[in-house]
């Protein structure tokens, strides 16, 4: 008799901040197990130290159209990131990884500080105009995150609702529907970056799409296809998942009031706040999935050519042999870097914008309303646990008298 494999993903959460119970079971056996995933058989990756030098293997390939590559959807879709730089390997990927690098510069992200500091504030005035309580995630999360991406990218924020609806529809593929709504928006979005090339080609700007469209597109060095799919994709990616980590990560604080306070109170704590949040959180919570080209040995495991891998940042950022008390939120938690933007070649593009837009909003957010708290009781706060993005996007808060003016 075969041995039947365990389902993946697992998404059975009692406790939102804690992983579920089958997947720290299936950690406790090995840094590799088998799971079966919709498309069959594959290794899932439970450790941490595993997980990096995986990640960093040229032998791993990101190449969705290789024979056997795994997929974590339980319907037949065309998954968002098939074809894109995002699912290319070697010199290919490199290429368009040095088209992007200098968008996502330490300097030219730092120059937006300003820009993203005044968009919160906007918000947080807005806010308090209106009077307590409000849905944090769509009168701040949102909005912050849309425009930081806008801004970056040359999209005109007057346009952040478009988009908004049709992002949502390609982070929830397990949703009754999806492969069609998935279709529908991602041809809405195509169609207004098309749209937008034009423009910019027409009259330029000092943004992202308007440099790649004239260094790029018109050399003819990428074509029109693989431009509208690589800003599309920057697009989603810099919208959902910093949307939800100010949301989520203002929920974890607030459940967690000796973090929230030490936060408020010590501001030189921020900076390992926010990584000990992503650590903590691990938004994009199923995995990172690869296929191995040749055979490779991880400690006393083979993985043969041809086998799907499923990497998980969640078990990494949660490994005991590397954290102490890893299950524990700790915002002074000496600082190691953690899996939530990946590693290796593919470590995400974005991160330093990412980490720049989080330190400024959690920063405004705590300063600016310092008895920010919960309108309801914990247990009534919602979490999405079967969306490829964890968190919540319903977080009603509630506050006192705010500080006027802004941080210093």
């Amino acid at each position: 008799m075969v041995e039947q494999l365990p389902t993946y993903p697992i998404t059975d959460r009692t406790c939102p901040y804690e992983p579920p119970a089958g997947l720290l079971a299936l950690q406790r056996q090995a840094p590799l197990v088998q799971v079966q995933l919709p498309t069959g058989p594959a290794w899932l990756v439970t450790s941490y130290n595993a997980a990096r030098a995986l990640l960093d293997d040229p032998r791993m390939s990101s190449d969705m159209g290789r024979e056997g590559f795994p997929t974590l959807y339980r319907q037949k879709m065309r998954p968002v990131l098939k074809g894109s730089f995002m699912r290319m390997d070697g010199d290919q990927h490199a290429f368009y990884r040095t088209m992007l690098a200098g968008e996502f510069s330490v300097k030219r992200v730092a120059a937006m500080r300003p820009e993203i500091e005044q968009a919160c504030d906007q918000l947080l005035d807005d806010m308090v105009r209106q009077g307590p309580p409000t849905n944090l995630h769509e009168a701040y999360g949102i909005p912050v995150s849309s425009s930081s991406i806008c801004r970056l990218l040359g999209v005109p924020y007057e346009d952040a609702d478009f988009f908004t609806t049709h992002l949502e529809a390609l982070f929830d593929p397990h949703r009754a529907g999806a492969p069609e709504r998935i279709a529908s928006s991602k041809v809405a979005l195509s169609g207004y970056l098309d749209e937008l090339f034009s423009r910019k080609q027409k009259e330029p700007g000092d943004d992202m799409i308007s440099r790649l469209v004239a260094d790029y597109l018109v050399p003819g060095k990428v074509d029109r296809p693989e431009l509208l799919l690589t800003c599309y994709l920057l697009l989603a990616a810099g919208h959902e998942t910093t949307a939800s980590m100010i949301t989520t990560g203002t929920a974890a604080l607030l459940m967690h009031p000796e973090q929230l306070a030490a936060v408020r109170d010590e501001p030189q704590l921020l900076r390992g706040a926010v990584e000990e949040l992503l650590r903590y959180l691990s938004i994009f919570q199923f995995g990172i999935t690869r296929i191995a080209t040749e055979d490779i040995r991880v400690g006393d495991q083979m993985v043969a050519a041809g086998e799907g891998i499923v990497v998980s940042p969640l078990l990494g950022n949660r490994d005991e042999d590397v954290y102490e008390d890893p299950h524990v939120l700790d915002v002074r938690r000496r600082s190691r870097p953690h899996l939530s933007f990946g590693h290796g070649p593919h470590l995400c593009v974005g991160h330093s914008l990412a980490r720049i837009e989080l330190q400024i909003a959690f920063e405004r957010l705590l300063t600016r309303l310092p008895d920010l708290r919960l309108a309801v009781p914990d247990s009534d706060v919602p979490f999405r646990y079967e969306t490829l993005v964890f968190g919540t996007i319903d977080l009603p808060v509630t506050w006192g008298e705010p500080r006027t003016g802004t941080p210093a």
